[in-house]
Formats: C-alpha cells, sequence, structure tokens
C-alpha cells in the first residue's frame, strides 16, 4: 500500500555542465570551501522524480555541483556503506530509529552549529523536531500524521450522525457497536465497527507509530516509551495510562476483523484510527470506486478518553541528515539541505510527494487549506516525533508483542498487562 513505486533504474546520475561560474548560493567568507561532488540518498519513485527536478533547479544557480542521486539501501540502513567509506553526503529518510541509531554510532553531522542553522530550526514546527543525545541531527522536510476515517453511508445506516464522528472512546465503542450489528453486504462481506492491522505487529517497530496516537491520547501527552536517555521505559508509570490504552483497544478488537485483510477500502469498516495523510490514494481505488473525503468519507481527531482531551497524533514522513565525510563535503550538503528548505522548493517537494509542511510559512497556504487536507494541518502542532533512539526499535517490538496476547488473543489479562509488556521491553534493552 505503498505511495512509492520501485522502479528498476538503481542509481540516478544528475551531472551539471561545468560552464559558468557560480551564479547563486552565496555563503559567508569564513565557511569552508565546498567540494563540487555531492551523494544523495533517495527512495525510488516519485521521490527519485522530484528530486531530479530540484536538483536541476539547484545547478541553475551552481552549475559547477556534480549530483549523484543514490537509492536508499534495502531496510534503510546505512551502517554496511558508512563501513565501507562509501556512504552518500546527504539522506532523505524516514522517521525513526534509524536517525538516533546513526547519532550514536557518531556518522552524522551535528547540524545546531552550522552557518543559519538557528534561523532554519526556527521555521520548521516545533512538534516535528527532536533532539538526540542533546543535539540536532535531522531536519524533517516533509510530514505525515494519524487521524481517524470513518465510512459516513454506514454511519447513516446504522443511525448515526455521519456529521459527528465519535470523540470520546466510549462514543467510540457505541458507534462500533452499531455499525458492527449491521447485515452483511449484497456480496458477503461481513460489516465491522473498526479494524486495527494486526498482522504489522509482526512487521518491526515501525508500527508503533501508527498505535501510539491512541497511546499519547490515554496518557494525554504525558509519555512515550523511553526515558529522555532511553536507558529505561516509563510506560509502566501511572500516569502513562497503559493499561487504559490497552483496555480501550481489547474493547474495540471485539468490532474488528482479526486482520487488514478486510480493510476500510472495501466499504464494510465503519472507523479506522489509523489513516495517515498519505494513504490519499488508496481512497481513490477504493471498492466500487474512489472514496471522497468530505463526501462518503469523513477525517476527525482520534477519539480520546474523555471529552475535553486533547487528540494527538504521530509524526510520519521524510527527514534530511548530513552523515560525515570530509569537512567541504559535509558544507556542499547542507548548503543543498538548506536549498531544499527554502519554501518554494519545500512546497514542490511535499506538494509532489503527498506531504504535509514542517515548515510553519507554508500552513496557510491554500492547497494546504482545502478541506481535504485541512484536519491533518490542524493537528501538526499536537503531534509527537517517534522516538529515535536506537534502543526504540527493540522495545516497541516488544511492546507490540505484548499487544498481541494482551488485545488480539486475550491470552494475558488486563491486570497483568501493564507489567507483561515492561518485563518484555526491558528484556529487550538488556540484550543490547
Amino acid at each position: 500500500m505503498s505511495r512509492l513505486f520501485m522502479r528498476s533504474l538503481i542509481v540516478l546520475v544528475v551531472v551539471a555542465a561545468i560552464v559558468a561560474p557560480n551564479l547563486g548560493m552565496s555563503r559567508a567568507q569564513d565557511e569552508p570551501p565546498m567540494a563540487n561532488e555531492l551523494r544523495v540518498s533517495v527512495v525510488a519513485g516519485a521521490m527519485q522524480d522530484t528530486m531530479t527536478r530540484l536538483v536541476a533547479k539547484y545547478n541553475e544557480a551552481n552549475p559547477d555541483v556534480n549530483i549523484t542521486l543514490e537509492l536508499e539501501p534495502e531496510g534503510g540502513q546505512f551502517q554496511a556503506l558508512i563501513a565501507a567509506g562509501n556512504q552518500p553526503d546527504l539522506i532523505i529518510t524516514s522517521f525513526g530509529p534509524q536517525l538516533g541509531t546513526l547519532a550514536e554510532q557518531d556518522a552524522a553531522v551535528v547540524l545546531d552549529e552550522l552557518p543559519g542553522a538557528d534561523e532554519l530550526f526556527a521555521r520548521v514546527e516545533p512538534a516535528s523536531l527532536q533532539k538526540l543525545y542533546g543535539h540536532q541531527y535531522y531536519v524533517p522536510v516533509g510530514a505525515d500524521v494519524t487521524l481517524m476515517i470513518y465510512n459516513k453511508a454506514l454511519f447513516e445506516e446504522a443511525g448515526l450522525d455521519p456529521e459527528a464522528p465519535p470523540v470520546t472512546w466510549d462514543e467510540f465503542l457505541a458507534a462500533a457497536a452499531a455499525i458492527d450489528a449491521l447485515p452483511n453486504r449484497e456480496n458477503g462481506d461481513e460489516v465491522y465497527g473498526t479494524v486495527l492491522w494486526n498482522e504489522a505487529l509482526q512487521w518491526g517497530g515501525w508500527y508503533w507509530n501508527m498505535l501510539q496516537p491512541i497511546y499519547l491520547n490515554a496518557n494525554q501527552g504525558e509519555c512515550q516509551l523511553l526515558n529522555n536517555l532511553a536507558t529505561d521505559i516509563v510506560f509502566d508509570r501511572e500516569e502513562c495510562a497503559l493499561d487504559k490504552f490497552f483496555g480501550f483497544l481489547r474493547e474495540a478488537q471485539q468490532y474488528a476483523p482479526p486482520t487488514m485483510e478486510k480493510n476500510f477500502f472495501g466499504r464494510a469498516i465503519g472507523m479506522w484510527m489509523q489513516y495517515g495523510y498519505s494513504w490519499k490514494p488508496n481512497l481513490e481505488n477504493a471498492v466500487g470506486g474512489e472514496m471522497v473525503i468530505g463526501e462518503d468519507v469523513g477525517v476527525a481527531p482520534v477519539p480520546v478518553p474523555e471529552e475535553g482531551d486533547t487528540s494527538f497524533t504521530t509524526y510520519g514522513g521524510r527527514s534530511m541528515m548530513i552523515l560525515k565525510t570530509n569537512p567541504e563535503r559535509e558544507a556542499r550538503a547542507w548548503d543543498f539541505l538548506k536549498f531544499i528548505m527554502e519554501d518554494e522548493n519545500n512546497y514542490q517537494f511535499i506538494t509532489e510527494l503527498g506531504y504535509l509542511p514542517v515548515l510553519t510559512s507554508l500552513k496557510a497556504d491554500p492547497y494546504f487549506q482545502d478541506p481535504s487536507r485541512l484536519p491533518f494541518v490542524q493537528v501538526l502542532e499536537h503531534g509527537y516525533v517517534p522516538e529515535q533512539f536506537a534502543t526504540a526499535e527493540r522495545v516497541a517490538v516488544a511492546v507490540q508483542g505484548a499487544y498481541q496476547e494482551i488485545v488480539v488473543e486475550g491470552s494475558v489479562s488486563l491486570d497483568e498487562a501493564v507489567g507483561y509488556a515492561a518485563e518484555k521491553a526491558r528484556e529487550a534493552i538488556a540484550t543490547e
């Protein structure tokens, strides 16, 4: 279900003509000279195409620079390239523990003190930034966030108001029960009140990003999984409300199919609390024709425990990180990164690739004020970047394993749930 479709092309080289003096992109006189070679890691497909156009634009002002676009290694793991001394200068990759791993391994450039860093970070949505080990190591380039999507036709059929989606957990469970009681469709499909992507529990810690908004709503943004140094978990504290998270989802699961084999886009699911902004192409390919936000589909914040609570979300999307090479190449990579973050260029990147703005100046643009996009833009300030420490992946996987037993299978009682998850997570930390 990815938006980016793989191509057979493995490496695309964009070579600028070395025929004219530098036409722009001025830099301070005390900055180090910048190398004329720059290697940028991208994801194949649409990002590759967009970056090709942006490289060409950069070369209009910097015709002496040769930029190579290289495909991200499988799994986003750059360690083998770094070990061989063959790493790219700049990577455009997903939020997540890979960024923390590279920072922890001293493989990434600290950005805080670079020329223009303060000005750049001041233009970025604060919620999209997360310091790693006390420093800024990445710049977000485009965001994806999670909200709830619901089927208005099923709401009407169940006697619910399609213009008044559930706000609280109790309202959500009542709506799910009403929709779940509807008769099978003409093709025999059973109707479900909601759906959760349970098979993804086995696919790595990235899935925690989709569960985390519900957890954040449970504790009202007080806790993620780890302490600030990533040396231990915090989710077993009472204020983190992990017990409420497990309890709510166990109730919701009774109105859901076992897996996502039956998904929202088949028109037999009432609500899905894990709909990301980047899933829009799946609406276009729904069973029976396109599902249109605002017409037959509604978008709302993920429900909260009590009325008046804040609804949170989790940041996904892409970020840029400079890998250590030599001062000249690092300076060129920083120059190119700042170019990508200029309003006009960043707007091109995010609109062509289907991301939300991280530059606060772009949030009011008419494109993002469209009713199909505005609900996502409005929750950006209530978003949390997933924990990107190297430990986070192992802890998230451990929590998901406990979730499988507690929520999906029901083989661990709710009374034991938090302690059981904490034990599994601390075992995972101890294996480092």
